[in-house]
């Protein structure tokens, strides 16, 4: 008889570690990645390049370059191609960021001899048809007017530029005009010189068959890239210039009857051996619905519908961001609850009941993150463009096991009580 008054016994998480995707170096010199792994006969592609938005150079034309990929290829238009990936059970996706490129095939098994070789047309000749272009700049600029209303995009934006200095390439604001005015010409000249001239690491996880593994290797072949190629795009690390003291920065919005509050502190970078206790230290100050910004500034100070921190991490080096948004009459308060809630963490240490919670919530993520094969390849795929391995995966889950509320405490110390920060407001003036 089944027992329904007696709790199951609970136990801890035995020691998790990522399975290891075998690598394989095509003739091309291309790297293919690949995790068998699944009982369903379907995979996930994954390219990805080098090279992103702030390598470009143009991060408005980019990231059309990279949207408009699925809008046409090699006399097809975009709705042959969409044809084509939803009659064979397919999702493709591209995904730019600042140093890297991202495309996502899923797509079933049976199908993939029609739907692979499409993916490598989409890389090899786009058309990037203008009327398609122009449909695409339109709804780009409506949505980046929409977004630039919001008092928290705002906030990020004058904290970027004032961390940065309005020069560097990290601070660059897209605007509505910039994309309306990219031209088909530059599209061209992006996609030869990041997508044709930077070689790819390729990801496939699934039900990764023989038969599957070959068409891809084929469809990777048959892509002329080409590293010698003139008009070559490489990645281009731009550093943080030094902070030396608090900078407060302030854009009036009068229509506005919130305020977007973005605080950034230049802190390790994601190599550093503190990075992993930095990161617990920074998800039980706001980093899920019980941290201590939560319980103080939206359960018991009713300031803010919620708020969040999180550390950050780029090839330039990281950043803990505290970002929220609240009635403009609450803007000080907020902000003084937020460096009160900092120093208390450096000056008391948490009860183990806590510290239990945070160590449970990160555990319980990085378990999820081995849910499934494409999960797993989605985080081995962010780990390449940080320049990491899988030991990064072990290393968290061992910081995590090992935390104590005086390593959390010694964290805030160090890295976020009295570091210089940029404390961005962005909204209306209170009543």
């Amino acid at each position: 008889m089944l027992d329904r008054l007696t709790a199951p016994a609970v136990s801890g998480f035995p020691r998790l570690s990522l399975p290891e995707f075998n690598e394989k170096l095509l003739p091309d010199g291309i790297r293919l990645r690949t995790l068998d792994s699944s009982e369903e006969a379907v995979t996930r592609l994954s390219v990805l390049w080098p090279a992103g938005l702030i390598d470009s150079g143009s991060p408005a034309a980019y990231g059309l370059t990279a949207n408009m990929l699925p809008e046409g290829c090699c006399g097809m238009s975009g709705k042959e191609v969409s044809d084509i990936l939803e009659s064979n059970g397919a999702w493709l996706k591209v995904f730019p960021s600042q140093h890297s490129t991202l495309l996502v095939l899923h797509s079933l098994n049976h199908t993939a001899p029609r739907v692979f070789p499409l993916v490598g047309k989409i890389i090899s000749a786009p058309d990037f048809p203008e009327e398609a272009l122009d449909t695409l700049k339109k709804k780009g600029a409506a949505e980046k007017e929409i977004a630039s209303r919001k008092p928290s995009y705002q906030a990020t934006m004058i904290a970027r530029q004032t961390l940065y200095g309005p020069k560097h390439p990290l601070a660059k604001v897209v605007t509505p005009d910039d994309i309306l005015s990219v031209r088909r010409e530059e599209l061209s000249r992006l996609h030869s010189g990041i997508m044709l001239a930077n070689k790819p690491v390729v990801f496939l996880s699934g039900k990764v068959t023989p038969d599957v593994e070959s068409l891809l290797t084929d469809t990777i072949r048959a892509i002329p890239f080409d590293e010698s190629a003139t008009g070559r795009i490489n990645k281009a690390l731009y550093p943080t210039p030094p902070l030396s003291d608090n900078k407060t920065c302030r854009k009036d919005l009068p229509e506005s009857l919130q305020t977007g509050i973005r605080i950034q502190i230049p802190t390790i970078e994601r190599s550093h051996p503190d990075y992993e206790a930095l990161r617990f230290a920074v998800v039980a100050l706001g980093g899920y619905f019980g941290s201590r910004l939560m319980a103080n500034i939206r359960e018991d100070k009713g300031y803010t519908y919620g708020i969040e921190a999180s550390l950050v991490p780029s090839l330039e080096g990281s950043n803990v961001v505290i970002s929220c948004e609240c009635d403009n009459r609450y803007t000080e308060a907020v902000v003084e609850e937020i460096n009160r809630e900092i120093a208390k963490m450096a000056r008391e240490e948490m009860n183990i009941e806590e510290v239990e919670t945070v160590r449970n919530i990160i555990i319980s993520n990085l378990a999820g993150i081995l849910d499934s094969p494409f999960s797993i390849s989605s985080y081995m795929e962010q780990a390449e463009s940080l320049g990491l391995t899988r030991q990064a995966y072990v290393t968290q889950f061992s910081e995590a096991q090992a935390m104590t509320p005086g390593r959390i405490r010694e964290m805030v110390s160090k890295y976020l009580l009295d570091i210089p920060s940029v404390t961005a407001l962005a909204g209306g003036k209170p009543d």
